[in-house]
């Protein structure tokens, strides 16, 4: 992976016939977070009406490949002028052994990466020398990126649209009909460290009874079938609280944004957070948020809009996969989180107040026409400085 060579392409394009649209190169089909990322750029795109074609790559990762909405969109080779891979920077290698030159040369290559720490891995250096800019989601990413990227790093959100085509109710999900229930969601083969889930139940825990029924925590949890010890000590955690119901059930799109939409409120007791898609969906349905304050959801969150928990920076101790031990994150102050909720319950108009904010901000600044007219907006500025336009 020599930079010299690829820093010569970026440089070289002038007098390069310029064709304009984006080749989205990434996990279309994929039911996870870097999946749906390459979902929403499609849906911002085609909300605007800006040329695209899809390359759905499987590479290696072990996710369903269920997710087909843009099937459609799917071409064989390239079209147009400027790549932008939904893959993150680690995955950079894998991409080009994969297509090689033929999807490289003579094109401005685009990076769309995610990162949750405020150091970007050294071990991922080489990566910069595949793209000629990098797209990220947040300011938060943007910062950690930037100091060690020789390329520009230009944010791009993430477009925030949820749509339910197939309507359910409590019922559905054997949830209680009446009671006020909070969400908290999680995924076992993800770094639990990171993105915390007990903490969200020992809030709960701290704020209501076992045995009061006018309240509920619903915890939905995902890739349990390969974690049973884990499932296990979840349960244990919680059995002796009538009002916490946990969910096995692998859901569809449609059955997770449903679920979303007929609880209360959701929390996210995060440690660190690359973007925080499920509270900005949960904003978008007028759902009060409790989150951590601190990582890239303070993008969007703050006081006015949602309900942003105290925390404290700490270091890590140990490697947690890619989370390398001396880097730092957020530990949020449970019970802060805690005094959320029973304010949640208990003063309507707060609740109101907060869940109108929060659609509202939601709704004006990451609709996919906004974020769509600033894809547009950059690639007019590609087209121009790079090639010659």
């Amino acid at each position: 992976m020599a930079s010299s060579n690829k820093r010569k392409k970026a440089s070289g394009l002038k007098g390069i016939q310029f064709i304009e649209g984006i080749n989205l190169v990434g996990y279309a089909r994929a039911e996870m977070g870097i999946g749906e990322s390459c979902r929403l750029a499609a849906n911002s795109m085609n909300t605007v009406g800006l040329p695209f074609g899809i390359l759905n790559f499987e590479g290696t990762n072990s996710a369903r490949m269920s997710d087909l909405t843009w099937i459609h969109k799917e071409v064989s080779s390239p079209s147009f002028s400027v790549n932008v891979f939904h893959v993150n920077a680690e995955q950079m290698a894998e991409i080009n052994a994969f297509y090689g030159d033929f999807l490289f040369n003579n094109r401005y290559n685009v990076g769309y990466w995610h990162w949750e720490l405020p150091e970007f891995p050294n071990e991922w250096n080489d990566s910069f020398s595949l793209v000629d800019e990098i797209w990220v989601a947040s300011t938060f990413v943007a910062e950690s990126i930037s100091i060690k990227s020789p390329v520009p790093v230009v944010k791009i959100p993430h477009a925030i649209e949820v749509k339910i085509t197939e309507p359910r109710d409590r019922t559905y999900f054997k949830l209680p009909e009446e009671a006020f229930l909070f969400l908290t969601m999680f995924d076992f083969n993800s770094y639990q460290e990171r993105k915390n889930p007990r903490a969200s139940i020992e809030a709960f825990k701290l704020a209501f009874e076992p045995d009061n029924m006018d309240v509920g925590l619903v915890v939905k949890v995902n890739g349990h079938k390969n974690n049973l010890e884990e499932l296990e000590s979840l349960i244990k955690l919680t059995s002796n609280y009538e009002n916490i119901y946990i969910i096995q059930e692998t859901l569809s799109r449609n059955d997770v944004n449903a679920l979303i939409s007929v609880t209360n409120c959701f929390i996210s007791l995060h440690r660190s957070e690359g973007f925080g898609l499920v509270m900005a969906e949960a904003m978008y349905l007028g759902k009060p948020v409790i989150g951590t304050n601190w990582s890239s959801n303070t993008d969007f969150m703050n006081v006015s809009n949602s309900c942003p928990v105290e925390y404290e920076l700490i270091s890590l101790g140990q490697d947690y996969g890619p989370y390398k031990s001396g880097q730092y994150w957020a530990e949020p102050n449970v019970r802060h989180a805690s005094e959320y909720m029973t304010k949640l319950v208990n003063d309507r108009e707060y609740y109101n107040r907060i869940s109108s904010a929060g659609e509202l901000f939601i709704k004006s600044n990451y609709s996919p026409r906004v974020i769509g007219e600033l894809i547009k907006k950059r690639l007019n500025y590609i087209h121009m400085w790079k090639f010659g336009g």
